[in-house]
């Protein structure tokens, strides 16, 4: 026991329990399924029937007919079998029935089935579960065969299964041998396997002919339905949070502001990593359950799902790369056969999601602020970038994030139109409506996304950096400061833009000082019009020196040397068809410099505390 901790130890003589499957769905007032067990889950309607043996022996007799075991007996011993437990249960009610709503479990120890035994003492073998002392014969005790319970689970299952067809000796599909009986695996579990939402069948099969698609040996289904029953196991919920970033529209800022986390439908994770060579069964499930992590203490060396793959607190400790990751993603309720597989993410490299979460860190933990600093807000975490499926979602779409999670995570390159095109118009969005703080916000999550792309297609792809980042324009930003800033530093079409946002602010600045009116609201930006390169170099640019004079604007000696380099710039241009063809990437840069732009007071104290 750790020092400040109470370890809790499990008495196995006072609590026991055991795999048995009931079934979920339907109307669980009668029989459903096959029962391994002669234990049955009684309602409120059950538990008062029991005080009159005529309205409890049907209830009961449904179930014994449909349990392992009994259903080999003639119909008169189970009649029989219903009719005795009915007499007793009577005759005992007033011990344990209540006028109050009551729930239970009803258990029938019938010493002719293999799955009970009566012994003299306490046993120590752990397949043998105590159920307690015979009321009898005292000093015997009553166990559960755990061994024979199995057996009876999955003789149940199988059962179950032949519902819909069974053959003998025909051969299996999973196994391509014959053997002796074979069933359908159409089932619920199916689903697992088959994406699809109605089960595929043949307008020519039979009711009981399923057999025709897909058949499967005793030993491959119980595999098989182990394996079902360990995926649901390991399965992790996304968060609320994390769906809403994954799902909600990304054109407008006003329509994601309205989706409520809620709204959107439940999305299960489930993470397996695979050996590329073949182990032993039993060793790789062992070896799985060491590996597959839940609710533990997070270590940098180990995969953090819930940051890869929004996957809440699952970790996987990181593997060699003789391992492949695969990840699940699913919605709908198993518990009623209706299944959607969203998607599947295989063969992931364990060495390459690693540097994809390293990436992810060093933007979260140290880049973010940095970005967030530049644009004069608060250093606080974002919901965009916390995870790979938001920051994705984010940047293309929620129509492209399964598509673009499968591309970072198998190395492939990363396009950039389309995230351009979707801050622009957010960016135009926002304009409008005058809200700076969220455009803002907008340019942070932006250049959080170019951060990632540099370092994903420098560290994985080994290719070199594709975007600029907000970093980089620290020297543009210096010699537009300086008066320096010449035509040849204005080559690209977004370095036209950047330098124009910082010109216009800073001629805006001045122009309010001495109007009390924004130059960029008054003077440029038309009523219920978006905001484009041209309107900003015929109505705001081209304007400048003439409303300084005519204003007698008092504006920082390098203003009207930038000026005129801008002009040129926007001549030339124009005159490759740049200011249409890319406004885009110009508008985005250009509220980039706009928004960061700072005046000289300003700017000499983040030179002081940089320097400091």
């Amino acid at each position: 026991m750790e020092e400040g901790k109470k370890s809790f130890i499990v008495d196995t003589n006072q609590s026991t329990s055991f795999p048995i499957l009931y079934p979920n769905g339907g109307n669980p007032l009668n029989a459903q399924g096959v029962y391994p067990v002669p234990c049955y889950l009684m309602y409120e309607p059950h538990m008062k029937a029991m005080a009159k043996k005529e309205q409890f022996y049907q209830a009961l007799l449904s179930r014994l007919k449909k349990t392992v075991g009994y259903m080999k007996l003639g119909i008169e011993e189970i009649e029989a079998v219903a009719g005795r437990v009915s007499e007793i249960l009577e005759a005992h009610h007033t011990d344990f029935l209540t006028e109050e709503k009551q729930l239970g479990i009803l258990m029938v120890y019938d010493e002719r089935l293999p799955v009970y035994l009566k012994l003299s003492g306490r046993s120590d073998n752990p397949d043998e579960l105590w159920i307690r002392e015979s009321r009898l014969e005292p000093g015997k005790q009553l166990y559960l065969n755990g061994r024979e319970a199995l057996n009876g689970i999955i003789e149940a299952k199988f059962d179950e299964a032949s519902t819909l067809g069974k053959e003998h000796s025909a051969v299996s599909t999973f196994t391509n041998q014959k053997t002796e009986e074979v069933v359908s695996i159409y089932n619920k579990s199916w689903l697992w396997l088959s994406p699809t939402w109605d089960m595929p069948k043949s307008i020519y099969w039979g009711k009981d002919e399923w057999t025709k698609g897909i058949k499967v040996d005793k030993k491959s289904y119980e595999s098989y339905l182990y394996g079902t029953q360990f995926l649901k196991k390991i399965q992790v919920p996304l968060s609320n949070t994390v769906l809403k970033e994954m799902f909600s529209p990304i054109l407008s800022v006003e329509a994601k502001k309205h989706m409520r986390a809620g709204s959107f439908e439940p999305i299960f994770g489930i993470p397996m990593v695979l050996p590329l060579l073949d182990e032993e069964a039993d060793q790789y499930y062992q070896k799985f359950l060491r590996i597959i992590r839940n609710h533990q203490e997070l270590k940098d060396e180990d995969l953090h799902l819930e940051l890869l793959a929004g996957m809440k607190q699952s970790i996987v400790p990181r593997s060699s790369d003789h391992y492949r990751l695969t990840i699940l993603y699913y919605s709908g309720d198993l518990s009623r056969g209706s299944m959607h597989i969203r998607a599947v993410i295989e063969d992931v490299i364990p060495s390459v999601a690693y540097e994809v979460q390293n990436i992810l860190n060093r933007l979260r933990r140290r880049h973010l602020g940095q970005i967030q600093d530049l644009f004069g807000l608060e250093q606080r975490p974002v919901f965009r970038v916390e995870t790979l499926p938001s920051l994705l979602a984010n940047a293309y779409g929620p129509g492209y994030v399964w598509s673009m999670m499968q591309a970072v995570l198998h190395r492939e390159r990363l396009t950039y139109r389309r995230v351009v095109s979707a801050t622009a118009k957010r960016l135009n969005e926002l304009a409008n409506k005058e809200l700076q703080w969220e455009m803002k916000q907008e340019l942070v999550f932006y250049y959080c996304f170019a951060f990632f792309l540099n370092r994903y297609n420098e560290r994985i792809l080994n290719e070199r950096k594709d975007v600029r980042e907000l970093m980089d324009w620290k020297e543009l930003y210096e010699k537009y400061r300086d008066g320096v800033v010449t035509l040849e530093d204005l080559q690209s079409i977004e370095a036209l833009g950047f330098v124009s946002g910082l010109l216009l602010k800073q001629f805006s600045n001045s122009y309010y000082t001495k109007t009390g009116r924004d130059f960029l609201k008054h003077r440029v930006m038309k009523f219920g019009s978006k905001l484009t390169p041209e309107m900003i170099w015929k109505y705001g640019v081209l304007r400048c020196e003439e409303l300084a004079e005519q204003w007698d604007l008092k504006i920082g000696g390098n203003f009207r040397k930038g000026l005129s380099q801008v002009l040129l710039g926007f001549i030339q241009a124009d005159n490759g068809n740049l200011l249409t063809l890319q406004k885009d990437i110009f508008m985005t840069a250009f509220w980039s410099g706009y928004l960061s732009f700072k005046s000289g007071k300003k700017q000499e104290e983040d030179d002081i505390n940089a320097g400091a």
